[in-house]
């Protein structure tokens, strides 16, 4: 049992001591497998995060507005590609990129109806679901972008 305790306090004095040694000599401040200062100090404070909810796609009315990940059998894209699909959709929206040739469109036709939503929170406080907030960003009908 000796051996083992020795052990075990011989290799959290070699991770430490790697650890305080990255904070000195590394560029980065950190060797990154054995220790992250900064992994705290860069999270944000907010959350933002964009969904889309389909009412047509192409010629067919949905009984609900749907979000669009959920529509996978219609557009065929796998889960997380079509998450970021709509947070590059969201994000060129809000930098007023060239969004009307967008690769959305490769998802759903462009004589489908949708809305684009967005929902922040603010993580910094403890009932962080108290500052929920969603916002309708636009509404795509008729070919056209209505902002809201």
């Amino acid at each position: 049992m000796k051996f083992y305790k020795n052990f075990l306090a011989f290799w959290c004095v070699i991770y430490l001591l790697i650890a305080f040694v990255g904070r000195f000599t590394s560029s980065k401040k950190e060797y990154f497998p054995f220790f992250r200062w900064s992994l705290y100090s860069k999270t944000p404070n907010s959350l933002n995060h964009a969904y889309i909810l389909v009412d047509k796609v192409g010629d067919s009315i949905l009984s609900e507005p749907t979000d669009i990940r959920n529509l996978k059998d219609y557009h065929h894209v796998e889960l997380v590609d079509m998450n970021l699909i709509v947070q590059k959709f969201y994000e060129d929206v809000k930098r007023k990129a060239d969004y009307d040739n967008h690769m959305i469109f490769n998802a759903i036709p462009k004589t489908s109806v949708f809305k684009l939503y967005e929902t922040t929170a603010d993580l910094s406080k403890v009932d962080y679901e108290a500052t929920v907030k969603t916002n309708r960003v636009l509404t795509f009908k008729n070919n056209r972008f209505y902002f809201e």
